[in-house]
């Protein structure tokens, strides 16, 4: 199995001076966490993903230092106003401004065996999704997720009943039962 064979293809996409309020919109319609940003001939630019997202609109006092979300920030008075507000102010502002850093993305391509895509999914220090690009150019070709392996492998098991020692087992029991 290959991230050909796993990989989702169908990936809603940005350019990279979308803003931040059309990949929101995008997100809800079409219900990602996680959206490719591209330049205009279909190059890998980076990830646009919720969980940077809900960082920045932390209260400034949270994101001081990467240690800084491990203390308790229930003391600060922020209320909707105000996250309405930062979330405002960073709508008008291009995807491109607020993509996921390198380190924390995983690339491959799409001949890379299953055991090597689980590697990657596992060293992803944020739960992000595997992204498949092709050629030095490195164009998107699709994403692969925790969910897209486990959809895979599931539909694999769940076709080969015969070679599920449970599903043996539950057969064999009825078979002696009678």
């Amino acid at each position: 199995m290959t991230a050909t064979t796993i990989m989702s293809t169908d990936v809603v996409t940005l350019k990279a001076d979308d803003t931040i309020a059309k990949a929101l919109q995008l997100m809800c319609k079409h219900a990602v966490h996680n959206m490719p940003v591209l330049d205009n001939d279909g190059t890998f630019l980076g990830l646009f993903s919720l969980r940077r997202l809900s960082r920045e609109l932390l209260p400034k006092a949270a994101k001081l230092d990467e240690n800084s979300l491990l203390m308790h920030i229930n003391f600060m008075p922020d209320g909707t106003d105000q996250l309405l507000k930062r979330l405002n102010k960073l709508g008008h502002k291009p995807v491109s401004s607020l993509l996921e850093k390198n380190n924390k993305l995983r690339v491959c391509n799409p001949d890379t065996m299953l055991p090597e895509l689980l590697q990657l999914l596992f060293e992803s220090p944020t739960s992000l999704p595997v992204i498949v690009v092709e050629g030095k150019k490195k164009k998107l070709v699709g994403m692969v997720s925790n969910w897209d392996v486990l959809t895979k492998l599931s539909v694999n098991l769940l076709s080969n009943k015969d070679d599920m020692p449970c599903v043996n087992a539950k057969e064999e029991s009825k078979t002696d039962a009678e």
